[in-house]
Parts: structure tokens; C-alpha cells; sequence
């Protein structure tokens, strides 16, 4: 029951701070499989989220969220729910999510075809690089969404970058 009324808690929280016009950035406060919410992306951000999750497959070249192939439609892109929004409004909140400072992390679960699906999301990322935080062998520039990528990840693929996305 107390995870129940912490969630219930943040909730509330959350809507009172978008109600007043800019929410205070939770910082330890996580919306897993975000993309079950009305507004993907948007109520967590509104409740000052600044971690969600989004669940991709690889298909025709596009990555889709959903937990399940299922649940795929093409107008649910990676693109479309997430990297848009999230660029316009560090465009908009002079470099940052959030019009306060606050880390921002974008978590992309891998479901199927790890190696096809990080190739097609480096591609995708290259768009959006002026936002991300890049990491190199001997050095990480925090940008305003830091990508942390999980799920059915090539590993080795990615530990030989030079420079990790």
C-alpha cells in the first residue's frame, strides 16, 4: 500500500505543478512503460518526471514503442512520442526539459533484433544530437536527455564504439 500512495502522491503533485504552469522536476521519479499513459511522455512530464521509459521493435525501418509487437501502430514511433517533444522543448526552455535545470533521462527498451534496432536508433539520434549527452572513452558533455538503452542490447556492438550513443 505505500508504493500505492507515493504513486497517488506524485500524481497529485504533479498535476497541481501543471496546473501552476511549470512542474517541479522529480528527479528520482521514474514513469515506467510510460507509453500506456494518455499522453505519452507529456503526463510525465507534466508531473515532473525527469525518467521515462519507452519499449521499442524494430519494424519497416522504424522503431515502434510497445511492450508487445501487438500493440504496434505506426503513428507510436520512438520519433513521434519522445525525440520531438522532448526537442522542442529543450528548444523552447533555452537547453533543458525542463524550464528548471534537471537531468532528463530517456530509458529505450530494446524487445527483439538488438543489433538492427541500435543501428536504426544511432541513424535516428544522429537528428536529435544537439540534446543528447554524448559519451566518448574519456569523457561525457551532459546534454539535456541523456539515452539509456536496455533490454536486447548488442553489447559488444556497442562497447567497441568510440563513441557511445
Amino acid at each position: 500500500m505505500i508504493h500505492i500512495r507515493i504513486f497517488i502522491c506524485l500524481i497529485a503533485f504533479g498535476e497541481l505543478a501543471f496546473a501552476a504552469g511549470s512542474p517541479t522536476p522529480l528527479v528520482r521519479a521514474h514513469a515506467h512503460n510510460d507509453y500506456y499513459h494518455k499522453r505519452p511522455l507529456l503526463d510525465a512530464l507534466a508531473s515532473g518526471f525527469c525518467s521515462v521509459e519507452a519499449d521499442v521493435f524494430l519494424k519497416d525501418d522504424t522503431l515502434l514503442v510497445g511492450h508487445f509487437r501487438f500493440e504496434l501502430r505506426k503513428e507510436r514511433s520512438l520519433e513521434a512520442l519522445y525525440l520531438k517533444p522532448l526537442a522542442g522543448r529543450v528548444k523552447a526552455n533555452g537547453g533543458n526539459v525542463f524550464k528548471t535545470k534537471a537531468p532528463f533521462y530517456l530509458m529505450i527498451d530494446f524487445k527483439a533484433d538488438g543489433a538492427a534496432t541500435y543501428a536504426a536508433l544511432k541513424k535516428l539520434l544522429a537528428k536529435y544530437r544537439f540534446m543528447l549527452t554524448e559519451f566518448t572513452p574519456t569523457s561525457t558533455k551532459v546534454g539535456a536527455v541523456t539515452i539509456i538503452i536496455s533490454g536486447s542490447r548488442p553489447r559488444q556492438v556497442m562497447e567497441k564504439e568510440s563513441v557511445r550513443v
